[in-house]
């Protein structure tokens, strides 16, 4: 039932590491909700509408002369437009996801390998850190294909990346502290 080592067997700076990198990555991934919900939204319909393919411009519809006049801009009576990812910026954030996703899921490995549990749930857990940063990404250039449906994987995947930080969390908390039972040996 041992991983590669036992955290909590190991030295302090080890389980310091991991305790400050559990945190910082919780805060990390407020603020990645908090943009989220500001940018792409919380539901499968808001999703949709951010990755969703681009519309053309039809040449035939455009004026042959333009005209130009200033008005008054009132920015209280405006509406605001929803934020729209075209191709270029979602070929640049899953450069740079992917790749952060995997280093976040390969850490979080490193910690789970020191937890006591069995392997097919260390399998699973692994699994899930790994595989939720890529269908997260799927589930974008899905819609950017033009299936919209897959809007609720990239919602889920979100969901499963919180998930296995608050799994990892709870084996690492169970770890750490001392249990009456150990202390009275």
């Amino acid at each position: 039932m041992t991983g590669l080592y036992r955290l909590r067997r190991a030295d302090r700076s080890v389980k310091l590491a991991v305790v400050l990198f559990l945190g910082a990555l919780g805060f990390a991934y407020v603020f990645a909700f908090l943009m989220v919900k500001t940018w792409a939204g919380l539901t499968p319909c808001r999703v949709a509408t951010t990755y969703a393919r681009g519309g053309t411009v039809d040449a035939a519809t455009l004026p042959d002369v333009s005209t130009a006049h200033t008005e008054t801009l009132d920015l209280n009576a405006m509406s605001e437009e929803p934020h729209v990812v075209d191709t270029n910026l979602l070929i640049q954030d899953s450069h740079v996801h992917i790749l952060m996703y995997a280093v976040v899921a390969a850490l979080e490995a490193l910690i789970v390998f020191g937890l006591n549990w069995r392997a097919w749930w260390r399998d699973a857990v692994i699994a899930a850190a790994f595989g939720s940063g890529v269908l997260d990404f799927s589930g974008q250039w899905l819609i950017k294909a033009g299936v919209p449906a897959f809007a609720w994987l990239t919602l889920a995947s979100g969901w499963a990346m919180a998930a296995v930080y608050l799994v990892i969390v709870a084996g690492v908390i169970r770890e750490l502290v001392p249990h009456a039972k150990e202390e009275s040996q």
